[in-house]
């Protein structure tokens, strides 16, 4: 057995394994079900050194199978990122159809190759020396290739959607969040680069080496990232729940575009007037009764609290304060740990931990971004100005 079918091997059974956790997930999480397809195909893909080296029989069929497959792979992860960074409860709808167009093409190639004869087979996928002469085995060959074009063209449009709706994701999580602590997704970028490392591998060879039973470094290389790869999207997408869920019903009644930064509020009731207002109780509600302190602290909460709509406190930020909620609550935890780094002798994981922060990682990315240093090199230099004072 070679190493890369070994890796392969492995690869195939983390991902089935992680399948049978998520496959009784998906009647109540819809979201999880294109994750399971994504995670299944990857098995598909990691079996080809199998298949190749033992299998020789199964290789024409694999190769009808291996379109459809990687036509799938995109669309799947795309609505897997799209179900887990909705605002809403994601179900599989009738305009999602339009993503499996590309696995139908590939469908009716695969169909065409099966149906070949055996000695056209041979001449399309192997080094046999003969040209191909009947009409239909140029037909398949030209819609193989065609499907090969298609392939990476999708890929890289599906890679831009993903980054894209990451990008706005993110963006609004800091108007709803103060902690982007196990939701921001950075886990899916890491992931898909390992994914995109194998495909430049993988894809080369695969409909050329039909016949071929020695594989280079270069398939060995292939499996062990694109191993990294699944691991990764399995360990993290079995833990990872929806930012917004618990928050479905507030943003059904406050869309996040009704409160992000993104959007212009020219049609909005609130005057100017009305938001001096309001962030003179925001000013009020995080000095005198410290909310910033609660680190499970949300703009829906907030907005309970002062019995002020989301969207009126999100504009009253966006424009008036000119600020974000992620921002304006961080900041205020930062300058109450500053006074407790000066004052007391607490460990920073502890004055992290006081002032509403969940993880010292979190309290020292906002630390750093506000005071250009860390909590320890602050206190070393707040405690030395103290000493030196006359």
């Amino acid at each position: 057995m070679t190493f890369d079918i070994a890796l392969g091997l492995v690869t195939a059974g983390i991902a089935i394994f992680s399948v049978s956790l998520l496959l009784p997930l998906t009647r109540k999480k819809h979201y999880v079900m294109p994750l399971a397809l994504f995670i299944m195909i990857q098995a598909v893909i990691a079996l080809e050194p199998l298949v190749f080296h033992s299998f020789h029989y199964l290789e024409v069929y694999y190769i009808a199978l291996s379109g459809i497959v990687w036509m799938l792979m995109m669309p799947s992860l795309w609505l897997y990122i799209k179900g887990l960074t909705a605002t809403y409860a994601w179900q599989w709808q009738k305009k999602e159809w339009h993503h499996c167009w590309p696995s139908l093409f590939a469908l009716l190639v695969g169909a065409a190759i099966l149906v070949l004869p055996d000695s056209s087979q041979v001449a399309l996928f192997s080094n046999s020396g003969r040209e191909l002469t009947a009409g239909f085995e140029v037909t398949v060959a030209v819609l193989i290739l065609i499907l090969l074009l298609i392939w990476p063209i999708q890929s890289a449009l599906y890679i831009y959607k993903i980054a894209g709706q990451l990008t706005r994701y993110r963006k609004d999580l800091k108007q709803v969040f103060t902690d982007e602590r196990n939701r921001a997704l950075y886990w899916v970028n890491a992931a898909l680069a390992f994914l995109v490392m194998s495909w430049l591998w993988l894809l080369g060879g695969l409909f050329t080496s039909l016949l071929e039973t020695e594989y280079d470094t270069s398939g060995a290389i292939a499996m062990l990232v694109n191993l990294i790869a699944v691991w990764l999207f399995s360990f993290w997408a079995l833990t990872q729940k929806p930012a917004f869920m618990g928050l479905y019903k507030q943003l059904a009644q406050a869309p996040i575009a009704m409160i992000s930064s993104r959007v212009k509020y020219e049609k909005s009731a609130i005057g100017v007037a009305q938001a001096q207002r309001i962030a003179k109780k925001l000013d009020v509600a995080l000095q005198d009764e410290q909310l910033y302190l609660n680190s499970d602290l949300t703009l829906y909460g907030l907005a309970e609290h002062l019995h002020i709509p989301a969207h009126y406190i999100s504009q009253t930020l966006n424009q008036t304060m000119n600020t974000s909620f992620f921002d304006w609550i961080n900041r205020a935890r930062v300058e109450q740990a500053k006074k407790q780094l000066v004052s007391s002798d607490t460990s920073v994981l502890d004055v992290a931990m006081a002032v509403g922060f969940n993880s010292r990682s979190a309290f020292y990315k906002a630390f750093k971004a506000r005071t250009g240093t860390t909590p320890s090199v602050f206190r070393k230099q707040a405690t030395h100005e103290i000493v030196d004072e006359p």
